[in-house]
């Protein structure tokens, strides 16, 4: 199996592609034109409470710092993120108070915790949650303000154009 494509904007800020201006604009409006909406980004009702407040905390975090990552197709993962990440909150508090061992043997609920840390990383990489895929997402909206910016310096209104 062969790695995961990577949207264009990566290949670009990479600068390691061997793509032409007239390709990378093509891709940029097919990514585009395959974006899912994102105005029903709501916990499903097969949530918990806890669940839900994740959900939800992931939401507002994105909102509050105007990044646009989310979409509706994204609910599903984002809730297997939030209920992971609730299950194991659940499963430490048990840890916590009955000890990592119980009758000589491990607690089962450190396997429990294990298994739910497992799934939430995977959920919140996917997601963009984790430190290196913030700081990929940091650089490309830094590097697209600065395109915009030279955009509006240096293109539109050229008096030699005909």
């Amino acid at each position: 199996m062969g790695r995961r494509p990577r949207p264009i904007e990566l290949h670009v800020l990479s600068g390691r592609h061997k793509r032409s201006k007239r390709e990378i604009e093509a891709r940029k409006q097919a990514e585009a034109a395959l974006r899912p909406a994102a105005d029903d980004l709501t916990p499903p009702e097969w949530l918990d409470e806890a669940a839900r407040t994740v959900f939800e905390r992931v939401v507002k975090a994105f909102e509050a710092a105007g990044v646009q990552v989310l979409s509706n197709a994204d609910v599903g993962v984002l809730a297997v993120y939030a209920d992971a990440t609730a299950r194991y909150a659940e499963a430490a508090r048990i840890v916590q108070e009955q000890g990592l061992v119980l009758g000589g043997k491990p607690h089962p609920a450190v396997r429990v915790a294990e298994l739910y840390a497992r799934i939430a990383h995977q959920a919140a990489g996917r997601l963009g949650l984790d430190p290196a895929s913030r700081a990929a997402l940091a650089k490309a909206a830094g590097e697209a303000a600065q395109r915009d910016r030279f955009s509006e310096l240096f293109e539109g209104d050229d008096p030699h154009a005909s």
